[in-house]
């Protein structure tokens, strides 16, 4: 997970933080404020005389944030070590932990060493997996899972977790969370908003990206999140610049309706498969 390497110095710069990306993030703004004050009071010490009964428990910062994928979870992680003493972010998949018991235990250990080390913030990325409720059936998931548990309770620093099964969770787990953020999918002014960051992005710092009004009202009302808008623009932007084109609003329509083509072909093969499906099973009972 970690090694020691050489690498050449010549050409490395100090990373510039985005100090406004916070700003930027379109989440309800209570839930700006709960991020950013919860973060600021684990950092400052005010929280370190809440310590566990049991000493070496209970001294971390665990943040569940749940909802559909494109609702603003990760560019919410992204940003927040840039807002709070410029602390590095150490992602984590689910899948990079292990599969058995034992190297889930040991991959921990040497992910919480080494963010302690560091300073840094560790991201646990579709952590489901690991918070499911235990049950008979499966005894290697059930050990999992206990030594999550047991990870979570001694460790110290802040843990983000991302997750979009919560109607699952052990039971265990929710006294380990201290808090658990929901991220609703985007509503037309969220939608919006991103539409208007990505196109200044591009465009500059013009009034709407360079939209009007108009086409900003059709484009909220697209049923798309936050990261469909921006491989749209991206690609959009590409569109136009193959084409010697102004970039404007009729990329950004071209590359949705392609988009949409496919939608609308992935129901239409998903359909299908179910009526052949129905079909053969009608076929074998009248056999």
């Amino acid at each position: 997970m970690c090694a020691l390497v050489e690498f050449t110095v010549e050409h490395v710069d100090p990373f510039e933080w985005n100090d406004e990306a916070f700003a930027q993030l379109v989440i309800p703004p209570q839930h700006k404020l709960v991020l950013q004050t919860l973060i600021e009071s684990y950092n400052s010490g005010a929280t370190a005389k809440f310590d566990d009964f049991i000493s070496g428990k209970g001294l971390g910062l665990v943040i569940n944030l749940f909802g559909n994928p494109g609702t603003g979870i990760a560019y919410a992680i992204d940003s927040c070590p840039a807002l709070i003493d410029i602390q590095p972010l150490y992602v984590v998949g689910a899948a990079d932990l292990g599969t058995s018991a034992e190297g889930v235990d040991s991959s921990l250990t040497t992910v919480f060493k080494m963010s302690a080390a560091w300073g840094a913030v560790v991201l646990i990325d579709e952590a489901d997996v690991f918070l499911e409720e235990r049950s008979l059936q499966f005894l290697e998931r059930n050990a999992m899972v206990a030594v999550f548990l047991r990870q979570l309770e001694y460790f110290r620093g802040i843990l983000f977790l991302t997750t979009n099964r919560v109607r699952v969770f052990d039971e265990a787990f929710q006294s380990r969370i201290h808090v658990s953020l929901r991220y609703q999918d985007l509503a037309p002014d969220a939608r919006r908003q991103i539409w208007v960051a990505f196109m200044r992005k591009v465009n500059g710092d013009t009034p709407n990206g360079g939209l009007s009004k108009a086409d900003l009202r059709d484009l909220g009302e697209k049923k798309v999140n936050g990261r469909q808008i921006k491989n749209v623009v991206k690609t959009a932007a590409s569109l136009a610049v193959g084409r010697q084109e102004p970039f404007g609003y009729k990329h950004l329509i071209q590359v949705l309706e392609l988009m949409e083509q496919f939608d609308t072909r992935s129901v239409a093969s998903s359909t299908a498969a179910t009526e052949l499906t129905a079909v053969a099973i009608s076929h074998t009972m009248y056999q």
